[in-house]
């Protein structure tokens, strides 16, 4: 009886040290499992965000329209001050322009690099004869500065001004820039000429007498410099425009047909012959008093274009 309760006395100790071993295996086990997930959690890599990267400034590419320069009287900036004269709104002319100061009308801008051409619509103006508007505006004599110049459509005849409209009257809001003035008499007159009106950029042939007008373009805004060429060769009218600013250089190296302006595709604006032919520059400010009512002699009441280069030749 002794040797069978040792017995299983013997078998009930082996069973609790068997249960043990197995409750810590368990045990065990499960804190392998949770160290192996907690290793896990450590070695998956976080997804890295990506950071905004700062705004990128664009870079300033616009550049001033025109540097600034040292002239002190108009003269300074004209390659031939006895070639031109000019006739101001009060109806004045003046035939010596290389001595001429500055005033109202005529005047190197704040940058001393422009020649401002300046008409306020006022009370007291005069308008030249054949005209009931104002002007601050230059007509073409000879290189020399002895007479005005009249030439014919013969041969080649190239005028370059480099500019633009600054100001409009308040309610007719028309300047007349660059011209080819021609027989008055033979009802040429003002044979093609650069007008704007508002925002609308074109080309008139004495008030579509000639021909009809031609855009340039509809919105131009006040301000902006842009080049123009008047040619014409034996009686055929050009005209070249560009606001990029290498028109001058182009025409110069013979290689500026891209800025022509066309005419359903054809760059021959007028084909006509005649005489009494000359260049004008400057502001030929299309109202009056008349035209501007009430606000006649508001000082803020004017045309205006300013002229930075430009240059008349004959071949």
């Amino acid at each position: 009886m002794l040797k069978s309760l040792g017995t299983t006395f013997f078998k009930f100790f082996i069973a609790i040290a068997i249960l043990g071993a197995n409750v810590n295996c368990s045990d065990k086990g499960s804190t392998l499992e949770e160290d192996t997930s907690a290793a896990e959690e450590m070695e998956t890599p976080v997804e890295e965000v990506e950071e905004p990267e700062d705004p990128t400034v664009p870079e300033d590419d616009t550049t001033p329209e025109e540097t600034s320069g040292t002239a002190k009287i108009p003269a300074d900036l004209m390659a031939n001050c006895a070639q031109w004269k000019i006739t101001y709104p009060d109806g004045a002319e003046d035939k010596t322009l290389c001595d001429e100061d500055n005033n109202e009308y005529f005047y190197v801008n704040e940058a001393k690099n422009g020649i401002v051409f300046k008409a306020p619509i006022r009370s007291t103006n005069n308008t030249t004869t054949n005209s009931t508007y104002i002007r601050s505006e230059l007509r073409e004599r000879t290189e020399d500065g002895t007479a005005d110049i009249y030439w014919t459509t013969a041969g080649t005849h190239v005028v370059y001004v480099k500019q633009a409209f600054t100001q409009l009257p308040i309610n007719k809001s028309h300047v007349v820039g660059t011209q080819i003035h021609g027989d008055k008499e033979a009802g040429i007159d003002d044979a093609m000429v650069l007008r704007l009106e508002d925002a609308h950029l074109f080309l008139s042939f004495n008030g579509n007498k000639l021909r009809t007008d031609v855009t340039i373009k509809t919105d131009y805004n006040l301000g902006t410099n842009h080049e123009v060429i008047f040619e014409v060769i034996d009686g055929k009218h050009y005209c070249y425009y560009s606001e990029d600013g290498d028109l001058k250089a182009n025409y110069e190296n013979g290689t500026a047909t891209q800025y022509l302006v066309l005419d359903e595709g054809n760059a021959v604006l007028m084909d006509l012959d005649y005489d009494q032919s000359y260049f004008k520059i400057g502001n030929y400010t299309q109202s009056n008093s008349e035209k501007e009512g009430s606000d006649t002699d508001d000082p803020l009441n004017y045309g205006e274009v300013v002229v930075y280069d430009f240059f008349a030749k004959h071949f």
